[in-house]
């Protein structure tokens, strides 16, 4: 946590992007960094895609925002793989940082319940952003501490 000139403690915000799974605008990721602004300081920032596939300005879009990209090969084989990178690097790099208290998850996918579970119990707060209402999963909304979509954050 960081000390602000006038006494007030902010608490540092981590970013998680399932870029697979939801998709936006560059005006929605800059509204993203808004809205993550406004709940601390961000100290983490990763986006999770099969790369090579993605269209480069998409990565050069994330890069100049400063997150770190995350290339997931997907196959037959290794379905569902950057959900299994994004849980795995969450559960080693966030959850033993106690400076991390918010951690804004986008994605839809069921997948995430039991690491939005496992975020909670360490007293982090989870916010979840998904693209679509009818693509996301029930349980991962009520799961969350907040919910919301990506055409309300602008």
């Amino acid at each position: 946590m960081l000390n602000q000139p006038d006494g007030l403690v902010m608490s540092s915000v981590a970013i998680l992007c399932d870029w697979q799974n939801v998709r936006g605008t560059h005006a929605q990721l800059r509204c993203l960094m808004t809205f993550a602004c406004l709940r601390g300081t961000i100290a983490f920032k990763r986006a999770y895609a099969h790369w090579r596939r993605e269209q480069a300005q998409w990565e050069e879009v994330f890069d100049d925002l400063e997150f770190e990209c995350i290339n997931t090969p997907s196959s037959k084989r290794k379905k569902n793989n950057a959900d299994h990178k994004l849980i795995a690097h969450c559960r080693q790099q966030i959850l033993p940082r106690p400076d991390i208290k918010t951690v804004i998850l986008l994605s839809g996918d069921g997948d995430f319940k039991g690491l939005v579970r496992d975020l909670q119990a360490k007293g982090k707060e989870v916010i979840v952003i998904a693209q679509c209402l009818k693509k996301t999963s029930r349980k991962l909304r009520q799961a969350a501490d907040e919910f919301h979509l990506w055409q309300q954050l602008c």
